[in-house]
This record gives C-alpha cells, structure tokens and sequence, in this order.
C-alpha cells in the first residue's frame, strides 16, 4: 500500500509465483517488489512535476528481513534467494530507501491481505482514513416473489 500525504494512492496483493519454506524469504521478496513499486511511482511523480529527495519509507514487520537488506555482506544462507531479489539491499544500501520495522499490531496493510477481527479491522480503517457510512434504504422494498 502507497500513501502520498494522507491518502492511500496505489495498492496491491499479490500471491507470490515461488515457494519460500521461510518467512524471512516471504518478507525480503515482498520488499524487493515494493522497492520496485517505489521506482516506478518516483519516476511518475517525476514526470508531474514532483521531486522526491528523501528517502521513501517501507515498513516490514519481519526484522529478520530488514538486517537483511541492511547487511552487504552475502551469506551461505541466502546464496538461494534469486539475485534480482536483492534489489532492496541496494536501494537500502544506497539511502534511497528506509527498511523500517513496524508492530505487526500496527500493520496496516494487513487490511488488505488477511482476514481480521473487528477491532483491528476499525483500527486499520480509521489509520487509512476510510470514513464508515451508514447506509438505509429510503421506501418500501417488496418481495418481487411475493403473490398477493
């Protein structure tokens, strides 16, 4: 989910196309992709008029996943992790990009991805700025399959 300001401007789900047996894998590769999201909307905004000099923030909540990206040093454990995946390290390395932790009670993307209880669904809805609206029926509504 990207905001610009206060409001939500681009978002997305996707299921992702491998199988990972680790959830530190899960998060870096979903980093790399939003890191990709990143260039394209700076290059947009770009294109408007709008420059973006300091570095965007992505929130992960898995830590495992943010030393990672902010480690250059590549192990023996992730000699498996696909090159391209490691496109979050550079743009971290670089300062373009902060690899954040976030709570994963504050997780608001969460909104988008998981099925959620009631208090944590109003919790999210508020932080997004999505008003609740009550909505009514105004007149009578018949039974079309109703015989008088």
């Amino acid at each position: 989910m990207f905001s610009f300001g206060s409001g939500v401007v681009n978002w997305s789900n996707k299921k992702q196309p491998t199988i990972t047996l680790s959830n530190t894998k899960v998060e870096y590769r979903g980093a790399t992709i939003i890191a990709c999201e990143v260039v394209w909307l700076q290059k947009l905004l770009s294109d408007l008029g709008q420059s973006m000099d300091a570095p965007i923030t992505i929130y992960c909540d898995n830590i495992s996943s943010i030393l990672l990206a902010n480690n250059p040093v590549y192990h023996a454990t992730t000699k498996h992790i696909e090159v391209h995946y490691h496109f979050i390290r550079k743009k971290v390395l670089a300062k373009e990009t902060d690899l954040i932790h976030v709570s994963i009670e504050d997780q608001v993307a969460d909104i988008f991805t998981k099925a959620l209880g009631a208090n944590k669904l109003r919790k999210f809805r508020e932080m997004l700025g999505v008003l609740e609206v009550d909505l009514s029926l105004k007149g009578n509504v018949e039974n079309s399959n109703s015989t008088s």
